[in-house]
């Protein structure tokens, strides 16, 4: 059989205090169709039983995969900074990353392999989510996505660049599967952003000329719970400044002021990270209908806006 036929994959679990749900989601990966994996475990200085409980499965399931990797650091750096050290470490001509809160569906990788043959220009692929609770239970089977089904359907790489840059669209991140060339270029995360890693992940890939395709199949059973950084209440403030930090040193460079639509950009970013309000009247989702470029996605069938 040629290596093309049966590519590596290299499943990437990135994990920080994990140990209530790292053995669902090792066990998820264990549970793939797909034959062919490589696993990785990059802790970030956990201080719980997470490493422990991780050397302890590996040691068992070993045989399962062609390789496995146990990464370690002394101190937490990053969800980004994890992310990398995982990812530099991966052979595979596939790289899969999940956070180990998170179930990877039995056919996850099988399915996205069969999107690649079906479509082989591409390299940058994401799909749906189920989301679980903390125990596990079902809350939603499928999460529909609006943005991302117009996202996705912009016809190049360019076009979809020029649309993030105006309204950083919400994408399933958790079920991203990338081709080992992207990192070949040297798309690794910024380490200085340490929530909206994904973010910089998108705008790197499509600035080198990737396309994200979009897979109507769910891959990923996505864990919502209050501790997950994401949703912490206490990280609002920190969530603004570096949005806002990307917005400047990413996302500006692809907007132009004689452009009406990016000029709305602009705007918009204005609204959510440097508007204070009036006499503590905010009134933000009034001023949002100013901008140009909230009617231009309405008008493209994007109702959450």
């Amino acid at each position: 059989m040629k290596v093309m036929d049966n590519p590596l994959v290299s499943v990437i679990v990135i994990t920080y205090n994990s140990s209530r749900y790292i053995i669902e989601a090792l066990e998820s990966v264990k549970a793939q169709t797909w034959g062919n994996l490589e696993l990785i475990v990059s802790d970030d200085g956990s201080h719980d039983q997470t490493v422990q409980l991780c050397a302890d499965w590996i040691v068992e399931n070993k045989d399962r995969f062609s390789t496995t990797k146990l990464i370690t650091v002394p101190h937490n750096t990053g969800i980004s900074a994890n992310c990398n050290r995982g990812v530099r470490a991966s052979v595979g001509d596939w790289i899969k990353v999940i956070s180990g809160d998170d179930i990877l569906i039995d056919s996850a990788i099988d399915d996205n392999l069969a999107y690649t043959r079906q479509f082989p220009e591409a390299s940058f692929i994401a799909s749906d989510v189920r989301e679980i609770d903390e125990s596990g239970v079902l809350i939603r089977d499928k999460v529909l996505n609006e943005g991302l089904i117009h996202f996705s359907g912009l016809p190049t790489a360019e076009r979809q660049m020029k649309t993030y840059s105006r309204w950083p669209v919400f994408l399933n991140t958790p079920t991203f599967f990338c081709k080992r060339e992207m990192v070949g270029k040297g798309m690794f995360l910024d380490e200085e952003v340490r929530i909206y890693e994904d973010m910089v992940m998108v705008i790197r890939a499509l600035e080198e000329g990737y396309r994200l395709h979009y897979m109507r199949k769910p891959t990923v059973a996505y864990r919502v719970h209050s501790n997950a950084t994401s949703r912490s209440p206490k990280l609002d403030e920190y969530r603004k400044k570096e949005g806002f930090k990307i917005f400047k040193k990413y996302l500006s460079r692809h907007l132009s002021v004689f452009n009406p639509l990016d000029l709305s950009g602009y705007y918009e970013n204005w609204l959510r990270f440097r508007y204070k309000g009036i006499n503590g009247y905010n009134g933000r989702r009034f001023l949002k209908k100013l901008s140009l470029n909230y009617w231009y996605m309405k008008a493209n069938g994007i109702k959450r806006y």
